[in-house]
């Protein structure tokens, strides 16, 4: 680059004062260059800082939402775990007793009907025959919720 030293004191075809307005007018064009290189530096230091401000912001949405995410299945498994324990049914996980849901029938089976599954299932499942008791409870319990319903 060059430098208002760089300057001959001798060039042929300008006087002192010309020569004197270049050097001038050169420092300030250097002058000018230094602040605006300043100035880029700035730009280009906020740039760097927005960017790792961004990054970091998608991580930390990323991880929230991952977060939500699992307290939402949560959220839903201990609504349905409620919801059975209002409606009187166990669920197999938390009691080891076996869960049987045929409110879904409700509509659709005559008590006659009802009673006809709750002998059979009294001959598969009752202790006497040996079948397993906490099946029977099960299987009693969502019968009277059928017909109750």
């Amino acid at each position: 680059m060059l430098q208002p030293e760089d300057l001959s004191p001798t060039l042929e075809g300008f006087t002192q004062r010309e020569y004197d307005l270049l050097r001038r007018e050169l420092a300030e064009a250097q002058q000018a260059v230094r602040g605006l290189r300043r100035q880029l530096d700035k730009a280009i230091a906020a740039f760097g800082e927005a960017q790792r401000a961004h990054a970091k912001m998608v991580a930390t949405l990323t991880e929230t939402m991952r977060e939500n995410t699992t307290l939402t299945n949560e959220r839903d498994l201990w609504r349905a775990r409620a919801q059975r324990l209002a409606s009187g049914v166990a669920h197999e996980a938390d009691y080891g007793k076996p869960v049987i849901d045929i409110t879904a029938l409700a509509g659709q089976i005559t008590e006659d009907e009802v009673n006809a599954i709750r002998k059979a299932m009294a001959r598969l499942h009752h202790p006497d025959v040996g079948g397993n008791p906490d099946r029977m409870k099960a299987w009693n319990a969502a019968l009277d919720r059928i017909g109750k319903l």
